[in-house]
């Protein structure tokens, strides 16, 4: 595998169960891999998720990280005026590029869909209130997403991760302005109508991930998964699209310059 070619993942839960304990020889694996930047996103709403995360962002390691927080439309039901409060003092954390993972999930339904889409709106008047970006989640309900953000504004800044969706449920999404990120889906066998929204997508807007612990990439497919594949998945869609791995590696670091900036500093004075 060329490692000199430079690679991001823009969405990994470092603090979940599967990774936190070894965060550090996750991180190594990562560099090794040619892997030198990544957004680390809370995988659950729950403080002992948010510290871990805060830690993992903070932990000594040449790989840059950067940091959102949200509350995932799965942990809905769990968003009140004290949860808002709570994230808007962790937005405040100098790490933090961004507002999420937020969203709708109408395929598992954890929460009912009116407690989704309630508290979707709430955070989306946070991020607004805030000027940050939003990083969306949505399984099942591509309308609907649509619909709730084009009514709460006419430009967005953000990014739709883990796409799951058709080019048709894709095309009001980049009209608001949201990049699109693919994760480990893109390379099953199976997912024919993802490698085709892949192969559509601009360039300008493209973004790889791993959603790691989850979606690991063929050949890792059923694997706890972790940032070092995403190497694999972004191999993978520079051949379905025909175009230099280096191609699509400036295109993706481009692009989430674009919509995080290049950094913010740490109170250790690290720029993540």
């Amino acid at each position: 595998m060329n490692t000199a070619v430079r690679w991001l993942d823009a969405h990994t839960h470092l603090d979940s169960d599967d990774l936190f304990s070894q965060k550090s020889e996750v991180l190594d694996r990562a560099l090794a891999a040619g892997v030198i930047r990544l957004l680390l996103v809370n995988s659950e709403a729950s403080e002992s998720s948010f510290s871990r995360t805060l830690e993992c962002s903070r932990l000594a390691h040449p790989v840059q990280r950067s940091v959102c927080f949200g509350v995932h439309p799965h942990n809905a039901t769990s968003y009140d005026t004290a949860m808002e409060a709570r994230l808007r003092s962790l937005l405040r954390e100098p790490e933090v590029v961004g507002l999420g993972e937020i969203g709708l999930d109408f395929f598992y339904n954890y929460s009912p869909p009116e407690v989704q889409i309630d508290a979707f709106r709430k955070q989306l008047r946070v991020a607004l209130d805030q000027e940050l970006p939003v990083i969306i989640h949505c399984r099942d309900a591509y309308p609907q997403l649509s619909e709730i953000l084009r009514n709460a504004s006419q430009s967005w800044k953000g990014m739709i991760h883990c796409y799951t969706g058709t080019v048709e449920e894709m095309a009001p999404l980049l009209d608001l302005g949201f990049f699109i990120s693919f994760s480990g889906i893109v390379t099953f066998k199976k997912a024919s109508v993802l490698q085709t929204s892949a192969k559509a997508v601009p360039l300008d807007r493209i973004l790889v991930e791993t959603d790691a612990p989850y979606l690991a990439p063929v050949p890792f497919r059923g694997k706890v998964n972790e940032p070092s594949y995403v190497v694999h998945t972004a191999r993978f869609i520079s051949a379905l699209r025909e175009i230099q791995d280096e191609e699509l590696a400036t295109a993706v670091n481009r692009n989430f310059d674009q919509l995080f900036g290049a950094g913010r500093v740490a109170p250790n004075g690290r720029t993540v």
